[in-house]
């Protein structure tokens, strides 16, 4: 096993000595000296699909044809077992970009376990890597590639190599500011020195460094000189719009009470871009007391009129929308505004969308105008048009601010058998916060008996972080130990969990292994063993975690049967136009097979199906993502085909890239999303299948797509 490390190790040290000006040099002659056996490209895809390492011999790696290297190193990176960690080691010292750049990302990808010996392969792949080797884009070069393998793996010693390179080739240095936050968001920390570095980065005369505040934002907390200093240079980089704008307004709120306040003021410019402002709501939305004092005080500052119906139907509406979503009670002084907007009038002349955005403001308004009262005659009146999905979510949130008793239980009792699955899933949520409803376990039950994806996910969420709620009372626990779950909620369980796999939900199935650990139901210990041998690297993460807690302490699910049924399917076209005709307007996406044919089949095949049409986009985020690609409207359904592998690559997801959804490894399917700004946390983790059009960052949740038409891209 080891032998492939040492061989690499060598070739590398006799580069450094300067044996070769070419690391590659050996490993090149001794392929060429040699009649290496023809291998099929095909035979490499169908091996990466299948999870099959041992279907990728020594020989792909060594082969004259670059193409061969390039999809073997591919399908290695994507498989990320033990055979494919040594083969890529060996890939790594290729002389082709687009190789080594897979072959870090897998080895980046496969870290855990052996960090030590990855890093310091990877720092010593650097010292002898020629800094003009590049990688086809939209993949990331060589050199991009390897730090973001450092900071997949983390520890000191990457740590200290990319705080180096801070200084150096303006590619690196960047790419190295972005995995340091890798580093931030794993670990939570940063060395002082690696923060003072990066600001040092961020605030150079000439030159500075974009995403050099990006780790920054991945942190909680820092101390007084650095938060200062942080705070400073976030706020001059904002005030000149200057270099990694984004990410310094993400920093600002972390810089204490000043830093609140200055994300406040940027938050009530209307000067502001609203991508801007929206982030600046998020991340107020996450500082308790102080960043709702901002939140309200920029609602008072920017709500002096009603939207109009351009700003409705422009991104001016997801800031809006988005500041007064994250509004909680106790209202300071905007009663008479939030009132207006409690009011906003409905008329015959609004379109779908323009009366959908209002019903939301209306309702959202009333809802904190209400405070307990979830009888509040403004709520019940907030949709005038008698649609009560918005009107009974509002309610659900007045219901939730006092204790479920009386009156306000029955009530909430009634919601939680709501024919509409988002209300249902909102009710059985409310079950979190609410330890005082003797009923739970009936609830529960009665979710997990139903057809619902989405009803039976928010049932198996509660009952693995809350497993008390599965007992109908104390009684007959032992001493010191958890109520024993009611025998509804067992036979549920193992009902639900055969429903989701036959639908192929992995998300919900992984949902129901963990529920089932949590209450340590024994008597379905055999199901959770089936998938800890399956082929799903979703579901064997999720049952040895569920085995652990049934008895099995030692338990790995790392052993599978590659999946003999894995078929390769291509796209029409190299490259697709998808076009949505939506009720918010004509959108559309470009897709790109270069990377993710799998998945670029699947999504065309489904647009010439006519699958999208009437589709909500049911997942909006302001300034961050629109997702669609859900029938059930609620993010837990999908097509009807198992799910796809993933084809994840080491891309960079900026303004308007297209990804595949996913709830875990191996767990897409009909769901997209479009990016509305830069979020490298995406970056290598999802899979990159093209770039949108114009106009996503006017969408709202609910806003439907009429029809969906494919075509080659001109």
């Amino acid at each position: 096993m080891q032998h492939l490390w040492f061989a690499w190790i060598f070739l590398g040290l006799l580069a450094c000595h300067g044996a070769s000006s070419n690391p590659q040099a050996h490993a090149a002659a001794s392929a060429s000296s040699l009649t290496a056996p023809v291998v099929d490209l095909a035979s490499l895809r169908k091996a990466e699909l299948r999870r099959d390492s041992a279907g990728i011999g020594d020989s792909a790696l060594s082969s004259r044809d670059l193409q061969v290297r390039r999809s073997a190193a591919r399908a290695l990176a994507r498989i990320a077992d033990a055979r494919a960690v040594e083969l890529l080691s060996l890939a790594l010292s290729d002389e082709d970009g687009e190789v080594v750049t897979w072959a870090a990302y897998g080895l980046g990808y496969a870290c855990k376990g052996h960090e030590a010996k990855t890093v310091r392969a990877l720092v010593a792949r650097a010292a002898s890597l020629d800094e003009r080797a590049v990688a086809r884009a939209p993949l990331a070069n060589p050199s991009e590639a390897i730090a973001d393998a450092l900071g997949r793996c983390g520890g000191s010693e990457a740590e200290s190599t990319l705080r180096a390179w801070l200084v150096g080739p303006k590619t690196r240095a960047e790419a190295a500011a972005l995995a340091l936050g890798r580093i931030a968001t794993q670990s939570g920390k940063l060395a002082d020195a690696t923060l003072v570095a990066l600001l040092e980065s961020a605030d150079r005369t000439e030159n500075p460094l974009n995403d050099a505040l990006y780790p920054c934002t991945r942190l909680s907390s820092f101390n007084d000189s650095t938060e200062e200093r942080l705070r400073a240079l976030a706020s001059k980089i904002i005030a000149t719009q200057g270099a990694g704008l984004e990410f310094a307004v993400r920093a600002l709120g972390r810089t204490g009470d000043e830093g609140i306040a200055a994300l406040g003021t940027l938050l009530a410019d209307p000067k502001q871009e609203p991508n801007l402002r929206a982030e600046a709501v998020r991340e107020l939305a996450t500082l308790g007391a102080p960043g709702q004092r901002a939140l309200w005080a920029a609602f008072d500052a920017t709500t002096t009129t009603m939207p109009s119906d351009s700003e409705l139907s422009s991104a001016s509406y997801g800031a809006l929308s988005a500041l007064l979503d994250a509004l909680t009670p106790p209202i300071p002084s905007s009663g008479k505004k939030l009132q207006a907007f409690s009011e906003l009038p409905l008329v015959a002349a609004d379109s779908a969308t323009s009366k959908r955005r209002k019903v939301h403001l209306r309702c959202q308004a009333a809802a904190l105008l209400a405070g307990s009262n979830y009888q509040s005659t403004r709520l019940l009146g907030c949709d005038a048009n008698g649609d009560a999905a918005v009107r009974e979510l509002g309610m659900l949130r007045a219901m939730g601010r006092e204790k479920l008793r009386g009156s306000r239980k029955q009530a909430y009792l009634k919601l939680t058998q709501s024919k509409d699955p988002l209300i249902r899933e909102a009710a059985i949520g409310l079950l979190a916060e609410h330890n005082e409803l003797a009923e739970s376990y009936r609830v529960l039950a009665d979710a997990l008996g139903e057809k619902s994806l989405g009803v039976v996910a928010s049932a198996a969420r509660v009952l693995a972080r809350y497993p008390e709620r599965a007992a109908s009372s104390a009684e007959g626990a032992e001493a010191h130990s958890a109520p024993k779950p009611d025998s509804s909620i067992v036979h549920a369980l193992g009902t639900a969990y055969a429903a989701a796999r036959d639908q192929h939900s992995v998300e919900v199935q992984s949902l129901l292994l963990d529920a089932i650990g949590a209450l340590e139901i024994l008597s379905l210990k055999s199901e959770v063993a089936l998938a800890c041998i399956g082929d799903n690297p979703t579901l064997r993460e999720h049952a040895e975690k569920s085995l652990r807690l049934l008895g099995e302490e030692s338990r790995h699910c790392d052993k599978f049967e590659p999946n003999k049924d894995a078929s390769v399917v291509d796209p029409p076209w190299p490259r697709s136009v998808v076009t949505l005709e939506t009720d918010a307007g004509t959108l559309t996406l470009e897709l790109d097979a270069s990377f993710a044919p799998s998945a670029v089949a699947r999504i065309v095949a489904l647009v010439q199906a006519g699958f999208y049409d009437g589709v909500a986009v049911h997942r909006v985020v302001p300034g961050f993502v629109a997702q669609f690609g859900d029938p059930s409207g609620d993010g837990y359904g999908g097509d009807a085909e198992p799910p796809l592998r993933c084809e994840t690559s080491p891309i960079a997801f900026g303004l308007g890239s297209v990804g595949v959804a996913l709830a875990g490894r191996d767990t897409g399917s009909s769901q997209l999303f479009v990016t509305l700004g830069r979020y490298p946390h995406l970056d290598g983790d999802y899979a990159w299948i093209g770039q949108a059009g114009p106009g996503w960052d006017q969408l709202a949740a609910g806003d439907r797509i009429v029809h969906a038409r494919v075509g080659p891209a001109p």
